[in-house]
């Protein structure tokens, strides 16, 4: 069974930690090097409005809670974490074996299956620029709409980066067909 953790169960908390079991998964997530880590790193973007979002899921040992899902996420910090605004999921009846799987799966949905090609950087400026209500950007990333240069000062990339994919991925633009009635005018036009 799963329940959301309280905020009076979770004030009973006396520790946080990585279930055992979930442990090489987490060192796992840990090794990896995210492609907007510089906007972390940078403070370009809201990390404690970001943080929110985290849903963790665990097991209460005693009056520890042991975590399995939810630290797949390049700003997840212990040293930041406060359960008091974040979504918890307890699992009472989950047996070690079932937390490895849990973990594993929720590591590869995260940050493999998740992520996003740096061949692509120009895709994700204009499509989040066209789609972004200008107030959620700019309680996310501090602007009301997303420059090239903080999308690159996000991903460590340099700006003409995204200028030249911007360019390699712009559709071809169509040729007119000129009717030959359209001709025939022009060319009495130019007369």
């Amino acid at each position: 069974m799963v329940a959301l953790l309280s905020k009076r169960e979770a004030k009973q908390i006396s520790g946080i930690k990585v279930h055992l079991a979930a442990y090489p998964a987490f060192e796992f997530v840990k090794s990896l090097r995210f492609q907007f880590s510089d906007a972390i790193k940078k403070g370009l973007l809201n990390e404690k409005l970001l943080n929110e979002a985290v849903i963790l899921q665990g097991k209460i040992i005693e009056t520890e809670l042991h975590i399995f899902a939810g630290f797949e996420s390049m700003i997840f910090d212990f040293a930041n974490l406060n359960l008091l605004d974040t979504t918890v999921l307890i699992h009472q009846d989950i047996a070690d074996e079932d937390i490895k799987l849990f973990a594993w799966k929720n590591v590869l949905y995260q940050t493999l299956l998740s992520s996003v090609s740096s061949d692509y950087l120009d895709l994700i400026y204009s499509n989040i620029n066209a789609k972004i209500p200008s107030d959620v950007a700019n309680k996310l990333y501090y602007q009301s709409h997303l420059s090239e240069e903080l999308l690159a000062k996000m991903t460590g990339k340099a700006k003409n980066t995204i200028a030249k994919q911007k360019s390699r991925h712009k559709p071809p633009q169509q040729e007119m067909s000129v009717s030959l009635f359209e001709q025939v005018i022009g060319e009495a036009d130019e007369r």
